[in-house]
């Protein structure tokens, strides 16, 4: 059986989202992809479903990552998948396409190896600073970055956007409750 690295950046970060999808997702590493750039540009009109029943059902602007300049750099993780757990991820991943990159180890910058992550294409949507489900999405992926260090976190706050304003220029939105 064959298998396929994933580099995710967004709510795959967080251990527990990634589970609700894989029950065992094996070894993840902190890596990076470069001349990408994240951003909050995909408008979910699905939401949340059965993983988080008190906004379940409540569209919200999720992330996507897209070219950006030569020396943008993406952080995220990466985990190998077989083809089952690969269906899985392409059923709950359905409004992207997968994108092929070099991945990076996140500590040595040594090459991790050709992975594949998710990207819409789509720039459809906008950051809801009034909506609930937008909060439980963006503290699912701040509570997965804190996962893999402060130097992993502060990375994840200086290369995530709301347009052109990186999430650590938005103080407001940090605060967990």
């Amino acid at each position: 059986m064959s298998q396929e690295l994933i580099f995710g950046y967004g709510s795959l970060l967080n251990l527990d989202s990634l589970k609700a999808t894989i029950a065992d997702p094996g070894e993840i590493k902190a890596a990076y992809i470069r001349g990408f750039r994240r951003d909050f540009s995909l408008w979910d009109k699905q939401g949340f479903t059965d993983t988080n029943p008190a906004v379940a059902n409540i569209p919200h602007c999720a992330l996507d990552v897209q070219k950006g300049n030569a020396t943008a750099e993406v952080n995220g993780v990466c985990f190998a998948v077989n083809e089952d757990q690969f269906a899985k991820l392409l059923e709950r991943e359905h409004d992207y396409e997968l994108v092929k990159t070099m991945a990076y180890d996140f500590h040595t910058n040594e090459p991790i190896g050709a992975c594949a992550f998710f990207s819409a294409h789509k720039h459809n949507g906008t950051y809801d600073f009034d909506n609930k489900a937008q909060q439980r999405y963006l503290e699912i992926c701040l509570e997965g970055a804190k996962e893999f260090g402060a130097a992993f976190y502060q990375t994840f706050l200086d290369t995530t956007y709301l347009g052109t304003t990186k999430l650590s220029e938005l103080p407001e939105l940090l605060v967990s409750g």
